[in-house]
């Protein structure tokens, strides 16, 4: 391991927390979308077009969070971002209409979100491990996420019923206080900030390493993994805010609903070490490939079986076995082609792809229940992403990847 102040795996239960809130945030308030449409009375292809814009916010917020975090350092640019996410809950949790409920969860909260998430956290922990540990550690700080997503989807599943879409909201706002309590544990090492402040004496108008970025997108194998994780983020947002649309729409109880989401999210926690671990043993984009394939088949039998307790709850235990277990393995890969030194930059560019995907699984499931009265499209089109996203990753033999490694650096 590289040296550290901390023991590195310290590091790794505080990324793992401050996923835990960024994730169980933004995936759990989505189950209230019934709730907020009877309430304020906004139409659900509003309401999914705003998570959807919410999706494409924190996406393109990635990326430019990643190079700032990389040009002024991870915990400033994470503090900025838990004031934006927390204003934002809190914004939308007083709105009265839809503009100031666009404002603050979709426009607030995605900044938010953007300056919080995976890129950032997972770049100062792939830091502080070296490559035949890293993917296990990464997959560990996920889980987190996935720990959020359980934990976040329970607790509204018990408190909204009493206090309401709105309070929900506030309290969560509440829970933005762990970014401010953890933050200082993922600083980077005094080797890395005295290089950086000599970069920035150096070069005093040069913010960004566009040089490097732009290498990185002319890497054929760099723009096969931007396209697998644009279907991840369809999946995952599709599931996560239609999920109490379509249990409601097959007549079950709005509980199903958030029990899915709670179980996919407590499923994860295994899963993404799991596959963290088996990423540091087998081929990246094989497993990859065997994520999106096994995604495809969960969703068919999603459309052909009876919409029961027993479906649903089976559905979500194995797809939470693949639900961020994507994660991982793609920062992995983007670390192995082009090392650590630009990863939150160039895998925050991956996750933009990624929320590009969010914005059309969530806006499109909406617009296509809204044309068509139900859900089969929707996941017809799920299915279909699913297999092609299995089968990019297919061309990315070990030989290939090999001869990929630091096009980019």
């Amino acid at each position: 391991m590289n040296t550290t102040r901390f023991n590195p795996w310290l590091v790794v239960i505080a990324a793992g927390i401050i996923l835990s809130y960024n994730m169980g945030v933004r995936l759990s308030t989505g189950l209230l979308i019934p709730n907020i449409n009877q309430e304020l009375g906004i139409s659900l292809a509003d309401l999914a077009f705003g998570f959807a814009v919410q999706n494409l916010v924190w996406g393109a917020v990635s990326p430019i969070a990643g190079l700032l975090a990389e040009r002024f350092g991870t915990v400033r640019v994470l503090l900025a971002g838990a004031v934006l996410y927390g204003l934002g809950m809190m914004l939308a949790a007083m709105a009265q209409d839809n503009t100031l409920f666009f404002i603050g969860n979709a426009l607030l909260v995605g900044v938010g979100v953007g300056a919080t998430t995976f890129p950032i956290v997972l770049a100062a922990v792939g830091q502080k491990f070296p490559a035949h540990k890293r993917t296990l550690a990464l997959g560990v700080a996920s889980a987190g996420g996935s720990l959020g997503q359980f934990l976040y989807a329970i607790i509204l599943g018990k408190i909204s019923p009493v206090i309401g879409w709105s309070d929900t909201f506030m309290w969560f706002a509440g829970s933005t206080l762990v970014v401010f309590a953890l933050a200082w544990l993922l600083a980077e090492e005094k080797q890395l900030k005295a290089e950086r402040q000599q970069a920035r004496i150096d070069a005093p108008t040069k913010l960004f390493d566009w040089k490097a970025i732009g290498q990185a997108i002319k890497v054929p194998e760099y723009q096969l993994l931007n396209f697998g994780f644009f279907v991840c983020g369809f999946h995952i947002a599709f599931i996560s805010v239609h999920m109490a649309g379509l249990v409601s729409f097959c007549g079950l109880p709005v509980t199903v609903a958030s029990n899915s989401i709670a179980l996919i999210g407590l499923i994860n926690v295994v899963g993404a070490i799991s596959v963290g671990w088996a990423g540091d043993r087998w081929h990246k984009p094989y497993l990859l490939t065997l994520i999106y394939g096994l995604r495809t088949l969960l969703i068919i039998m999603l459309m052909v079986l009876p919409p029961t307790y027993e479906v649903f709850y089976a559905f979500s235990i194995v797809m939470g076995m693949l639900w961020l277990s994507t994660v991982p393995l793609t920062s992995g890969c983007v670390a192995h082609l082009f090392g650590t030194k630009n990863l939150a930059s160039l895998f925050g560019i991956v996750m933009f792809s990624h929320q590009i995907g969010a914005f059309f699984g969530s806006w499109w499931g909406g617009l296509l229940f809204d044309w068509y009265g139900d859900y089969s499209i929707a996941l017809s089109l799920s299915a279909g992403l699913g297999l092609l996203a299995a089968l990019v990753h297919l061309p990315l033999t070990p030989k290939r990847f090999a001869a990929a490694e630091f096009k980019a650096v």
